[in-house]
């Protein structure tokens, strides 16, 4: 891999973490890590057509807003304006607080990750069949959970990173 990959981009080269050799133990993470973070976020065309690259920025923004990690949310906002989705798409997609309305389609994707997220013991069978009914394929409830799971691993790793960083 050349140049850093997403995880010391997040974190910033003046980090703790970058400026010492824990993340260079296990250089077969930090290939695994980006090699799934590509996956995710420059999926395939067919992929990319049932759940595009803005609305997975936006799940990723969502994500990451649940855990308040400023660096996170930020890292991928700028993801999502790059993309094309303007700022006010991004707050709302920030803001935790409130529960996101839009059309049918944002309004389940966005629902569900606020209850994966926050409250997983809570999802049941008809949250799958709610997304279904707002025309969701089983291929983007899949990449939606993908989505969610890289970015929630993400915000672990990162912070164990951090907090690793911290004490060495």
């Amino acid at each position: 891999m050349t140049g850093p990959d997403v995880i010391d981009s997040i974190l910033g080269p003046d980090s703790a973490v970058a400026a010492s050799p824990l993340r260079d133990e296990k250089p077969e993470l930090a290939a695994q890590m980006q090699d799934y973070y590509d996956a995710v976020f420059d999926p395939a065309p067919d992929s990319a057509q049932a759940l595009s690259p803005a609305e997975r920025w936006l799940i990723a923004v969502r994500t990451a807003s649940h855990t308040k990690s400023a660096a996170v949310v930020e890292w991928y906002s700028e993801q999502a304006l790059r993309s094309g989705v303007d700022k006010d798409t991004i707050a709302k997609a920030a803001n935790v607080s409130k529960p996101w309305a839009s059309e049918p389609r944002m309004t389940a994707i966005m629902r569900h990750v606020d209850l994966i997220v926050s409250r997983p013991v809570d999802s049941r069978r008809a949250d799958i069949e709610a997304l279904s009914d707002a025309g969701l394929t089983p291929a983007v409830i899949v990449a939606l959970s993908q989505v969610v799971a890289y970015v929630s691993y993400q915000l672990r790793l990162i912070a164990a990173f951090r907090a690793l960083g911290d004490v060495r």
